[in-house]
């Protein structure tokens, strides 16, 4: 990690042109298994950057470019960009992106703050992402999955404290999970007094297959950040509601435009302070790239071959058959 380079290109270039070639490949890489190496390089990359202010900030310029994969359409910005992304490697990645599921939403959670407005595309998909990490079944068999939904949560509460004005397609997406957060309330009640009623572990499950109790679902149901979604769903519900059956309204746009009219000022929680999650190296990434690295030099130098195989111990090379 070279911290007066990373300074240097938020000062002095447009981080932005980086941005979008990066979630190019990681958007086209998801369909080649050969591309898992340059997904996790790139995953790594966003999540270095989004620790920084002035990166999060850029990320509000427009997005005007058309790249040549199959992205919904949208007109925003390139946090839009990222957030749709983030959506398609988690719902329709390899299952080996499994493990950047962490490193994917907390770049989602560290920008939220200093994003003006999200367009519609971008708010379904990250509400979407909630909705699905949020499931109870899956919220009480697997175990990363509370921590994943924290982080969801953490984007809410971020642009709810910091950004309400600007971001009424967000906050009507969240309004429509009602079902959701009544949910998790009832999850967050019952773990209180050791209620929750757990799945049965199925019959085949291996002898160290993760089993939730009661005092696993009370550790991370406690610490839900709920509060500031139930105040808008408790504040802003009845209004909604009144105004769509008054004026017969079932137009989206409509309805986005009612909120535009709204405010939360003196009604939200104390705005908690801003939490950015910095990348960590430690001995394992420090690994695993130095693995990358050299493997890709290895395979870019076969003709005429700089290296003997067989005297190669840092990874492991296989052949194919054409």
């Amino acid at each position: 990690e070279n911290k007066d380079f990373l300074s240097y290109i938020l000062r002095v270039g447009d981080i932005n042109e980086l941005v979008v070639p990066m979630l190019y490949f990681m958007y086209e890489g998801r369909k080649d298994p050969s591309k898992i190496g340059l997904i996790h390089i790139c995953t790594f990359i966003l999540l270095l950057l989004s620790g920084e202010r002035n990166f999060c900030v850029n990320l509000n310029a427009a997005f005007t470019k058309r790249l040549p994969v199959d992205l919904p359409p949208f007109t925003g910005n390139h946090a839009d960009l990222l957030y749709i992304v983030i959506h398609k490697l988690i719902t329709d990645g390899p299952s080996k992106l499994d493990t950047l599921y962490d490193c994917f939403l907390t770049t989602m959670s560290n920008v939220s703050p200093y994003i003006k407005t999200f367009c519609m595309p971008a708010a379904l998909r990250a509400t979407n992402l909630f909705e699905m990490f949020a499931k109870r079944i899956r919220l009480l068999t697997t175990e990363h999955n509370p921590r994943y939904l924290v982080f969801c949560l953490e984007v809410f509460n971020n642009i709810i404290q910091y950004q309400y004005e600007g971001n009424p397609h967000f906050i009507y997406q969240i309004l429509r999970r009602k079902k959701v957060f009544a949910e998790l309330t009832e999850i967050q009640e019952q773990s209180a007094t050791g209620a929750v009623e757990l799945p049965a572990p199925k019959a085949e499950a291996g002898a160290e297959d993760f089993k939730p109790t009661q005092e696993w679902v009370k550790g991370w149901a406690e610490g839900l950040p709920l509060q500031p979604c139930l105040r808008i769903m408790q504040h802003l519900l009845p209004q909604l509601e009144q105004f769509c059956t008054a004026g017969n309204v079932n137009d989206e746009t409509i309805v986005v435009d009612f909120l535009k009219t709204t405010t939360m000022v003196g009604l939200l929680p104390v705005p908690h302070p801003i939490l950015i999650r910095k990348y960590q190296q430690n001995e394992f990434t420090s690994l695993w790239f130095t693995t990358y690295i050299w493997g890709v030099i290895y395979l870019r130098n076969q003709s005429p071959s700089y290296f003997e195989a067989q005297h190669i111990r840092l990874f492991t090379i296989s052949y194919v058959d054409a």
